[in-house]
This record gives structure tokens, sequence and C-alpha cells, in this order.
């Protein structure tokens, strides 16, 4: 007990180190973007749509370069995170794609080219002036970086036209349709059932807006993914019960990522998502380890074990 006393801050600073040697070489780092890049081009993904190993490879090199070319708050690997989950979406179910937040069009981009392969319709939602005025009184909060801050009306501004220009320079302008304005606002005139959404809109406020009106419409087993799972001013709405059983009529769902995102990056990403699930027990596994009620087959403690 003793010598585990001593030697344990000595692990702990070996450890450190060890590390920090790590990051720096960036091995960690390159490791995980391998990971997000084998997934994506495991042969089921994308199968229905009839997408190859070469024509992953080519998509991921257009998401490179309109990465490189547009400025962007996410990276090229979040555009490869989300055709992942795009292309495992069943041709048979009918319904959009939606991204509410584009900035200047660098992730819209990569959502229209896979858009174009899944010949699915993407709907752009934003206000094409910034962000709206945010609460004075929030302090967004980063625990996980150890980071906090305010947001300013009219932060992340890009017109529309610019935004159609880069579309039209990186991505497939024509299968993208526009709803300009606010959320409160826009997002009243959504008719058709959405597929997968993409929300990066930073504020409080504005995720309620996308929530209210896409999550009624998002498909049974749907993904909302976000940008803001470090933000616990934003993500917090996905565990607000009252908020949820006054709006939706149902329970919050909880959203995977919260406080350090997917596990995507050594340290921490923005990206998480929540899930759609009407009911668990037909969308969900069985497993050896939890007990079945229903079942009258509860294991011993041995098989527990």
């Amino acid at each position: 007990m003793k010598q585990n006393l001593i030697l344990s801050p000595i692990i702990n600073i070996l450890g450190k180190k060890i590390r920090s040697i790590i990051e720096k070489s960036g091995l960690t780092n390159i490791e995980m973007t391998d990971y997000v890049l084998e997934k994506f081009y495991d042969n089921k993904i994308g199968s229905a749509y009839h997408i190859n190993r070469q024509r992953k490879e080519a998509l991921v090199e257009k998401f490179k370069e309109i990465h490189q070319k547009i400025p962007s708050g996410t990276s090229w690997l979040t555009n490869v995170i989300l055709a992942t989950e795009i292309f495992k979406i069943s041709p048979k179910v009918k319904g959009d794609i939606i991204e509410c937040g584009c900035w200047k069009g660098a992730s819209t981009a990569g959502l229209s080219l896979v858009a174009k392969i899944v010949k699915r319709k993407l709907i752009v939602a934003d206000s094409f002036q910034g962000l709206p005025e945010d609460d004075k009184n929030v302090i967004h909060q980063y625990p996980h970086v150890g980071v906090f801050g305010f947001y300013k009306k009219g932060m992340y501004s890009a017109g529309l036209e610019e935004v159609k220009k880069n579309l039209s320079d990186y991505g497939e302008l024509p299968v993208c349709q526009f709803l300009p304005g606010f959320f409160a606002n826009s997002l009243k005139n959504l008719k058709k059932p959405i597929v997968f959404a993409f929300l990066d809109v930073d504020l409080l406020t504005s995720i309620k807006d996308c929530i209210k009106y896409i999550w009624p419409r998002l498909i049974n087993n749907g993904y909302i993914y976000t940008d803001d799972s470090c933000d616990m001013e934003v993500v917090k709405v996905w565990f607000d019960n009252l908020w949820w059983q006054r709006i939706l009529k149902q329970p919050a769902p909880g959203y995977v990522g919260s406080g350090c995102g997917l596990p995507i990056s050594p340290n921490y990403t923005s990206l998480g998502y929540a899930f759609k699930v009407n009911n668990p027990k037909e969308s969900y596994k069985r497993v050896s380890w939890l007990v079945y009620p229903e079942s009258g087959k509860n294991r011993s403690k041995k098989e527990k074990r």
C-alpha cells in the first residue's frame, strides 16, 4: 500500500509527459482520424447507394479542399462523420436533409455533395446576417476546455449570395433550398420529413427554435448532430425535461457527447448528437449484462459475474 502511494505521483507525472509527447507528435490525432476514415470506408456504409471506396476517397479529398478554401468553424472530418450517418439511411426512407447555421457554407458544401449522391434535398437555414442578439445574462461555459465567453449580435455573418457562390464553386448548389431568416420564423415553413439534421447555431434560443420545428418532422431513428456539444449553456436543453414536456409533449432525449464531444480527438470535439427513437424496445438491442423483467429470466449473480 505504502509503495503504491509513493509510485502513484511518479506514474501520474510520467503519464502526463507521455501524453504530452504523443499529443505534440500528432500521432494520436492521426490514429483518431484513421479510425473515422476506416469506418467511413467500410463496404457497408453507402452500399445501398452503390458507393465504392474510390468514390469515398475522392469525396474526402473534396471535403479537405472545401475546408481549405472556405473559412469554417468545423473541420473536414466533421463532414466525413455526417456523410457516414447519411449514407446509412435507407433510400426507401423519404425526407430531406437540413442544416441550420451555415456561416460561409463550408459544411454546407460538403453536405450538398452528399445530398446529391443520396438524391435528397439539402435545406439550408440561416439568417444570412449573423447571430441574433443573445441573452446578456448568459455566460457560455466550456468546462472541459476551461474557457468561457459571450456572443455578439452579427457574429458569423455571411450573405446569401456569398454562400451560394461558395456552393457553386465547391459544392452542389442545385440540390440546396434556402430558408433565409431567423429560425423562429423560417423553420415554420418546413413541410416534409427530415431524415438528418446538422445544427451549428451557438445560442440556446436558436437551438430551441430548431428543435421545436425539426424534431416533430425528424424520422424515427433519425439523428440531429450539432457542433455545440462543449457549450453547457446550449447542450443542457437536451436534458431539460420540463421544456421538452411543455413544447413537444415528451421526455428529453439526452445527448451523446455532452461536455467534450464525440471521441474523434484525444482532447475534445464540439460534435455530438441526439437520437430520436419512438420505441427503444424496437430500435435498441438486448444484451447479456442487463435484466429484462418482462421475460421472466433474470440472471443470477454468478451469470452477472
